[in-house]
């Protein structure tokens, strides 16, 4: 006896595919059978006069299409992966060469080097710092607080 928990996702879709075949089978009718197999067998034998082997033929070649199904997903799933793993291999031999053409350049002018990093870093302060000061409230001056 086949239950629901065993089904997996595959319940689903049989229960979709039974509607679409045999329109007689109700929502209800599907939910008083709750993934048993043998139980919908026979509401299916039961509604439309189908054998058990038919029914059966109908039960494999759903569980074909949904594995079928899951095979293309998985498929697919597994070229993502292998492309994102290209991208990041990628930009990590961008970044590598980046890094070493920077401590090369250092190397070779190192006053120029740390004028320019002098001259970032009091941009960025005055940036930081500029970004801040607006968001404060402007405090009140002494002579502002004393003639208040």
């Amino acid at each position: 006896m086949t239950n629901k928990k065993e089904l997996g996702g595959k319940w689903k879709t049989i229960a979709g595919e039974v509607k679409k075949k045999y329109g007689q089978i109700t929502d209800n009718d599907l939910k008083q059978v709750e993934g048993n197999l043998d139980r919908l067998a026979g509401l299916i034998q039961k509604k439309t006069g189908q054998t058990r082997e038919q029914v059966e033929e109908f039960y494999e070649a759903c569980c074909d299409s949904v594995d079928s199904v899951g095979d293309q997903v998985a498929e697919l799933a597994g070229e993502a992966s292998e492309a994102v793993r290209a991208g990041y291999d990628q930009a990590t031999e961008q970044a590598r060469q980046g890094y070493d053409e920077t401590i090369k350049t250092v190397a070779q002018n190192p006053l120029a080097s740390v004028g320019i990093a002098l001259g970032v870093g009091i941009v960025c302060g005055l940036m930081i710092g500029t970004s801040i000061g607006t968001h404060r409230e402007r405090e009140l001056s002494w002579y502002d607080r004393l003639n208040r």
